[in-house]
This record gives structure tokens, C-alpha cells and sequence, in this order.
């Protein structure tokens, strides 16, 4: 003990300044935006192929769930497009293909969480890319290098998405407002429109990035404010964010013309 606490008093003015860089790197992590984008993404690159390590040792002992949880999705996806009660087949109306990957780190606790995968660029992953889980949309793309991606997790508060009422064409903003994983917020529908608990919402597909249709959550709360013309909207998610494992990127057919014409109409 008096070894440790020597070498402790030796090193203390290193040990201090190592200290005070941690706290000030912290600080401004959590309360600058651009820098704390910055700094997230350098701590997914740098530390990825130490995720993909861990990952690779935890799937080993998890194969039995993994591969259960693979032919569940698989199944999901199946009666999604044989279901002949709906009133548009699955494909038809999400004409996409997907890129498979696993996700080796997910967090979850921040204001702006970002999302690990272990597919990159040779993967057929890009930025600006969607990605999606069998029961709805996780986030997207803002990083990618060979052998990994970085994504901006649906639990990031810098994050939006087009959507829509699935019963009629009523659309909104979805987004997260920093408060339980499991609960959006959607924005911009107006009184207008015949909202109801329990109704479900899909994304809108007025992007290059998700497709229509994919089925988000079910409406959990329904406020109508006294000095406004839209609806505050809470949305209880399909995909547990908290548990997150088998995920898909999503390819749009002529992606880049769908942006240009976005953007030319803007």
C-alpha cells in the first residue's frame, strides 16, 4: 500500500493533468455539438475494431440467440409480404434491397447517441444510408470506413424523420426528445387530421434515405395544445432501442436522383 500511494505522490502532477483533460474533454463532448459530433465519431473509429473484438467473443457464447432472433426477423419480414389482408404487399410498396449487418455497440444513455455496425464501405454501406431493423427504422449513416459505420441512432435529438399517419396521408416530424428510449414525439400533424391512441405511424418516404410504409409504432398519447394548430403526438416504438442486434441498410433505387429532385424542389 505504501508502494502505491509513493508512486501515486510521484506521478501526481501527470496523474492531475490527465485527469483535468478527461473532464475537459467530457465537458465539452456534452455541451458543444459540433465538437461532441467530433469527438463521438473519432471515439467510434478509434475504438471500433476494440467493439468489433468484444463483439466477435460475446456473439460466440450467444450464437443459440443470435441466430434465433435472425430466423424471427426472417419470419416478421415473411408475413409482412405474404400478408394478403394488407392493403399494399410489402415489396410493392418498399421497393428496396438490404445490406445485413450487427450492431457491436449501441449507446443509449446520451442526448445524442450514435450506433456501431460492423459492415462498412466494402459492405456496400454509405453515408446518408438508412437503417432499419425488422420492426422499424434505427438511424442513419454519418460515418463509414472499410470495415465499420457510425450512425446516428434514432435516440439522437439532432435526428428527424418523415412520417406519416398509416391510415391516411397526414405526415409529420418524427424525433426523440431526450426522454425514455422507448418514447418519440411526432410533430406537425395538424387538428385537422382524425388522430386516435393506438393508431399506428409509418415513415412518410418524402426522402432518398427510408422508403414508405415502414410500420414505426403505435400512438400511446394524443395532446391537443390550446394556442396551436398541430397535435403534440407521443409514439410508443415497435424496435427496442435498448436491444439492438441484427440491423439492415437500406439501398433505394435511384437514391441519388430522388435527392436531386428534393433538393431542385426545395
Amino acid at each position: 500500500m505504501q508502494k502505491l500511494l509513493n508512486g501515486i505522490l510521484r506521478n501526481r502532477t501527470l496523474l492531475l493533468f490527465i485527469l483535468l483533460l478527461a473532464l475537459s474533454l467530457r465537458y465539452m463532448a456534452r455541451n458543444h455539438y459540433y465538437q461532441r459530433t467530433n469527438f463521438q465519431a473519432l471515439n467510434n473509429a478509434t475504438l471500433a475494431p476494440f467493439f468489433e473484438a468484444r463483439h466477435q467473443v460475446f456473439s460466440y457464447f450467444r450464437r443459440d440467440k443470435h441466430n434465433k432472433q435472425l430466423l424471427e426477423d426472417n419470419q416478421y419480414l415473411l408475413e409482412k409480404l405474404i400478408n394478403k389482408q394488407s392493403k399494399v404487399l410489402f415489396l410493392d410498396s418498399i421497393p428496396f434491397e438490404v445490406i445485413p449487418a450487427q450492431v457491436i455497440r449501441n449507446s443509449i444513455q446520451l442526448n445524442y447517441n450514435h450506433i456501431t455496425l460492423n459492415a462498412g464501405k466494402k459492405n456496400g454501406i454509405h453515408k446518408e444510408m438508412g437503417i432499419i431493423s425488422a420492426k422499424g427504422v434505427i438511424g442513419i449513416v454519418n460515418r463509414t470506413n472499410e470495415e465499420t459505420s457510425s450512425v446516428i441512432s434514432l435516440l439522437n435529438k439532432s435526428l428527424s424523420i418523415n412520417a406519416k399517419l398509416k391510415n391516411s396521408n397526414h405526415f409529420g416530424s418524427l424525433y426523440w426528445n431526450g426522454g425514455s428510449p422507448k418514447d418519440m414525439m411526432l410533430s406537425d400533424v395538424p387538428l385537422a387530421a382524425n388522430v386516435q391512441v393506438g393508431d399506428t405511424i409509418v415513415t412518410g418516404g418524402m426522402s432518398a434515405v427510408f422508403p414508405k410504409h415502414i410500420e414505426l409504432g403505435v400512438i400511446s398519447d394524443v395532446i391537443v395544445p390550446k394556442n396551436d394548430n398541430y397535435y403534440q403526438i407521443h409514439i410508443s416504438l415497435f424496435q427496442d432501442m435498448t436491444n439492438l442486434d441484427y440491423v439492415y441498410g437500406v439501398v433505394i433505387p435511384r437514391a441519388e436522383t430522388i435527392k436531386k429532385m428534393i433538393f431542385d424542389n426545395e
